[in-house]
Order: structure tokens, then C-alpha cells, then sequence
């Protein structure tokens, strides 16, 4: 598999889009935000955000070259998400042989960090190289 799989998922229902991966683990991805993203206050809501955020991780993953199951995920809101689109970027903090740790920020249409997450995945199968693709 070359490419993070959105067809037929719930990113595919949300207008995920992946920006860009590479080998050293980096990856992008954005989400419009309109009526099937916002809560009942108008702002993203936040199990959107939380997708968004979680693709990003996939994105990084795939990037490395790692097929990875979330062990532990967290987020922080920091402000409400009211202009689109949706953009997240995962970095990664370690690596290993078993597990993948990277920090993920969300920012929104005007460039604001709205939220943090730090995601871990289990490693469940190394590919043979990571994949450019930006």
C-alpha cells in the first residue's frame, strides 16, 4: 500500500484530504469545515478535530513506513476551530521498535493552533522503505 487509505472511511465522509508524508515521518492533511463539521455553536467539533488529528497521525506513520494501531491518544482543545479549512501536522517524538510517539497540532483557516494531540502507535508491521509523497 503506497498511499494513507480515505476511500470508504469515515475521512472520506468528512472531505479528508492527504496533503503530503515523508520518510522522516512528517505528515499533512486537511478537512474543510462546514455544516457536517461544526457542533450545535457553529465552532469544528471536536470529534472532527479528533479525526482530523488521527489521519494526520496515519499520514506520519505511513511516511516512516510503519503500519500502526493507536495504543494511547490525547488532545487538548485550545480554541474553537470557526474558520476553514482544517489543517494538521504530525511530527514524530520517538520511533522505536514497538511503538510510534508524535505530537500533532490543528490549526484553522486563519493560521490559529486549535488544538494538540499526542498520539502513540503500536507497531504492528514495518514496511520495506517509507514513502515520499509530497
Amino acid at each position: 500500500m503506497s498511499e494513507v487509505v480515505t476511500e470508504g472511511t469515515l475521512s472520506a465522509l468528512l472531505g479528508i484530504e492527504v496533503e503530503g508524508f515523508g520518510a522522516d515521518g512528517r505528515g499533512a492533511v486537511s478537512m474543510p469545515l462546514d455544516g457536517r463539521h461544526r457542533n450545535s455553536m457553529g465552532n469544528a467539533h471536536g470529534g472532527a478535530v479528533f479525526t482530523l488529528a488521527d489521519m494526520a497521525f496515519a499520514a506520519g506513520c505511513r511516511g516512516a513506513g510503519l503500519v500502526c494501531v493507536s495504543a494511547q491518544c490525547s488532545i487538548s482543545y485550545l480554541l474553537p476551530g470557526q474558520r476553514g479549512p482544517l489543517r494538521a501536522e504530525a511530527v514524530p517524538v520517538k520511533l522505536g521498535s514497538t511503538l510510534a510517539v508524535f505530537d500533532i497540532m490543528v490549526y484553522d483557516g486563519a493560521g490559529r493552533n486549535i488544538a494538540k494531540a499526542v498520539m502513540t502507535g503500536y507497531i504492528v508491521k514495518r514496511l520495506k522503505s517509507g514513502a515520499e509523497h509530497d
